[in-house]
C-alpha cells in the first residue's frame, strides 16, 4: 500500500517561518542603519542651515551698514553741491559747476555699484559655502 504524502511537513513550516522572521529582522536592521544615517544627515544639514543663517545675517548687516554710508556720502555731496550753487554768480559758472557735479556723481555711483555688487557676491558665496559642503557630505554618505 502506498502512503499518502502530506502536503507539508511540520518542520517545513517552522523553517519557512524562521526564514521569514530572519528576513524581517534583517530588513529592520537595514532600516535602523538607514535611519541613523538619515538622522546624521539631517543634523548636518540643520547645522549647515544654522551656519548659512548666521553668515547671511552678519553679511546682510555689513551690506546695510555700507549702504547707509553710501547714502550718507551721496546726500552730503548733494548738499555740498546745493551750497556751492547758492554762491554762483553767472550762468556759465552754474553750467560748469553742474557739469563737474554730474561727472563726480557718475564716477562715484559707478564705484559704489562695484562695491555693492562685490559685497552681494561675497554674501551669496559665503552663505552658500556651508550648505554646499553639507550637501556634498550628504551625497557622499548616501553613495
Amino acid at each position: 500500500m502506498t502512503k499518502l504524502k502530506s502536503a507539508a511537513r511540520p518542520g517545513d513550516n517552522i523553517t519557512k517561518l524562521s526564514g521569514a522572521t530572519r528576513e524581517f529582522a534583517d530588513q529592520g536592521a537595514d532600516f535602523a542603519g538607514h535611519t541613523d544615517r538619515t538622522r546624521a544627515t539631517a543634523e548636518e544639514t540643520a547645522d549647515a542651515a544654522g551656519e548659512v543663517y548666521a553668515t547671511f545675517t552678519s553679511s546682510t548687516l555689513n551690506f546695510h551698514h555700507q549702504w547707509i554710508e553710501l547714502v550718507r556720502a551721496n546726500t552730503n555731496a548733494t548738499l555740498d553741491f546745493v551750497h556751492q550753487i547758492l554762491d554762483v554768480k553767472s550762468p556759465s559758472q552754474f553750467v560748469e559747476l553742474s557739469a563737474e557735479h554730474v561727472r563726480k556723481r557718475l564716477e562715484t555711483f559707478a564705484e559704489q555699484a562695484r562695491q555693492l555688487t562685490g559685497m552681494a557676491q561675497k554674501l551669496t558665496a559665503d552663505a552658500a559655502g556651508p550648505m554646499r559642503a553639507s550637501m556634498k557630505n550628504a551625497l557622499n554618505n548616501v553613495a
